[in-house]
């Protein structure tokens, strides 16, 4: 009984000093990496996440050709998103195009420990009438079909990022910030491939609330800003949900900061987790849409 006390007290300690200088090995070996080198890692890193990471916005971004391609939108994906840790405000605007029903959707929100916000475009098999869009499963558009997206995401006053590209679903997600999505304001320009498909949208846009007041409408660019959405938010549904992954969302950002307190720059951090603690990585690479077994079927 006197020799186990003094001899796990002793296995502590040299696990301590063993942790103390893999993080002191770990550090050091990200710190003797050129710039270049890091980013290069970083993205191979999260590439088969579906995204890559853009230093000079300091945020990651969606890869036109992500897995998430494969799987398109309906509008479960919102109503459960609070159950992984995200929630957000979203604004779907449906409209009727080249016989079928498209849909353009706007979020903006808390990832995880992400700040970040999206835009998508898909389109169903055919018309969808109203009451049937909400349980349609919509896909995700060829490469010829793709608008020009264009967002500016603002907190407050303070503009966190701007992104353009032509894209099918266009991201942009802040690691280690927090906010509720109340306070971010996002401001979205719109080139479309042609006039008909602008006059289409804009029909959409304003069935959804908004006024031709809102919008900007130049040629084929149709720009508006996102605040106050017009439409019944699936996180006011489930609001004990919602207040529970933004708790959750604070401790693991608070975890976050903690860990990686001796490094600045969001990609020495990840470099850093990726390096110590793999687990976890992962665990802050999980900002997509879509449930477990849609991560486990692509080996996320």
């Amino acid at each position: 009984m006197y020799i186990i006390f003094p001899v796990i007290l002793l296995i502590m300690i040299v696990c301590a000093l063993a942790m103390h200088w893999r993080k002191k090995s770990i550090l050091k070996k990200i710190c003797s990496w050129s710039v270049s080198e890091k980013l290069c890692r970083l993205n191979e890193l999260v590439q088969p996440f579906g995204f890559e990471y853009l230093l000079s916005q300091d945020i990651f971004t969606s890869c036109p050709d992500a897995w998430q391609r494969g799987y398109g939108y309906c509008w479960l994906y919102d109503t459960h998103a609070d159950l992984l840790n995200m929630v957000f405000d979203c604004e779907p605007v449906y409209f009727d195009y080249d016989g079928c029903t498209w849909l353009i959707e706007l979020w903006k929100g808390q990832y995880g420990i992400n700040i970040g916000a999206e835009i998508g475009i898909y389109k169903a098999d055919s018309y969808v009438p109203q009451i049937h869009r909400k349980t349609t499963l919509f896909h995700t558009i060829s490469d010829d079909e793709m608008p020009l997206f264009e967002l500016t995401l603002y907190k407050g006053l303070m503009p966190l990022y701007r992104i353009a590209r032509r894209h099918w679903w266009l991201t942009g997600f802040r690691m280690g910030e927090y906010t509720e999505p109340e306070l971010l304001r996002l401001k979205v320009d719109i080139i479309f491939p042609s006039s008909e498909m602008r006059g289409a949208f804009l029909q959409g846009i304003t069935q959804s609330g908004y006024s031709y007041q809102n919008l900007c409408i130049c040629g084929q660019q149709v720009s508006f800003d996102y605040t106050v959405p017009h439409t019944l938010q699936p996180r006011k549904e489930h609001r004990i949900r919602s207040a529970f992954a933004q708790w959750k969302n604070r401790l693991f950002l608070k975890l976050y900061c903690h860990v990686t307190k001796h490094l600045c720059l969001t990609m020495d951090k990840l470099l850093y987790l990726y390096e110590y603690l793999p687990f976890a990585f992962r665990h802050m690479m999980c900002i997509q849409r879509g449930n477990r077994k849609r991560r486990k079927r692509h080996g996320r």
